[in-house]
């Protein structure tokens, strides 16, 4: 061109911008000067020898499927099955009078049938046998509840712990808390309090304050406590959730034998029926959904199958 310099220079160019851009070979287009990405942005086709750059904008979160999280799936869900898995080793174990208690395992479904939570036990060997002796109302453990969204990555929903304590009568009753997994913070917490003739449970807010009592009436006048059969009334226990205050009904848990086949393989297997009803905060949802666990730990999780055993046994000798 008329303006370059001798040297192939533009003379209208800074000199020290000149040195750090070499010439242009005779015959080939100038190429422009490259072009980094900044943080949030990709390079993208241009015309011939020029790239530019496209913004995409700040990295997103990746949410679960649906994009819902754990408490706003939960908060959806007007009612939820917690079904207990049955183990075979713990259950031929028992058959044989040396029951050997393995961690209990927990499905949670929604009211189509599918899997949203599960729930295992994480208590060490030694700590688990200790819940079926003489020492059980003081024995701890803990529980881990998983959120399992269909096609997604399980996720640490809750956690149930269980602190060891001695408890004899009515001194010093068993409690157990709730623990939001992602921030660490207690929700709530659960405590068994001394009632003789019936059936009751304290449902409390993060601060220990009673906010709902599950209340399942005098034991002689549900025969499925005392007699759990898979059929007929004695299948079923029922539960009323009340509101502390007030004593109105908010929601309903129930007790189920599975049927006949599991009630003669793991008599200590059973399902549990939450019908949320009026309470609609999440939290508290997550609250009874965990108190199901709770109430399996305190007073139905006694093999059958194992007492019997250990009777014959004493019989025959």
């Amino acid at each position: 061109a008329m303006w370059q310099g001798q040297d192939g220079r533009d003379p209208r160019m800074p000199l020290a911008q000149a040195a750090a851009a070499p010439p242009p070979m005779q015959g080939m287009p100038a190429l422009a000067p490259p072009v980094v990405a900044a943080p949030g942005m990709m390079l993208g086709p241009g015309p011939p020898g020029v790239v530019q750059p496209v913004f995409t904008g700040p990295p997103q979160m990746v949410m679960p499927v649906g994009g819902l999280s754990a408490m706003q799936h939960l908060a959806a869900l007007p009612r939820v099955e917690v079904q207990e898995k049955a183990n075979v080793l713990q259950e031929v174990t028992a058959l044989l009078g040396a029951e050997v208690e393995m961690a209990n395992r927990y499905k949670v479904l929604d009211p189509n049938g599918m899997q949203v939570f599960y729930a295992v036990e994480r208590t060490d060997c030694c700590r688990r046998q200790m819940q079926n002796s003489c020492c059980h109302d003081c024995a701890s453990w803990e529980v881990d509840v998983l959120y399992t969204p269909t096609g997604g990555l399980s996720q640490h929903f809750l956690a149930l712990q269980r602190p060891c304590q001695c408890t004899c009568c009515c001194f010093n009753r068993p409690v157990a808390d709730v623990i939001d997994a992602p921030s660490g913070q207690k929700i709530g917490s659960f405590r068994d309090p001394c009632t003789c003739t019936s059936l009751k449970f304290q449902v409390r807010d993060a601060t220990d304050t009673d906010v709902l009592v599950v209340n399942g009436g005098y034991c002689c006048c549900q025969p499925g406590i005392w007699c759990p059969l898979p059929c007929g009334p004695c299948s079923e226990v029922k539960f009323a959730v009340e509101d502390a205050q007030t004593g109105s009904e908010v929601a309903t848990v129930s007790k189920r034998v599975p049927g006949c086949l599991t009630w003669c393989f793991a008599p200590d297997v059973d399902n549990y029926h939450v019908t949320y009803d009026q309470v609609q905060n999440p939290q508290w949802k997550a609250i009874l959904l965990a108190f199901t666990i709770f109430m399996d730990f305190r007073y139905f999780n006694v093999n059958a199958n194992n007492n019997s055993a250990q009777e014959t046994l004493m019989d025959s000798s």
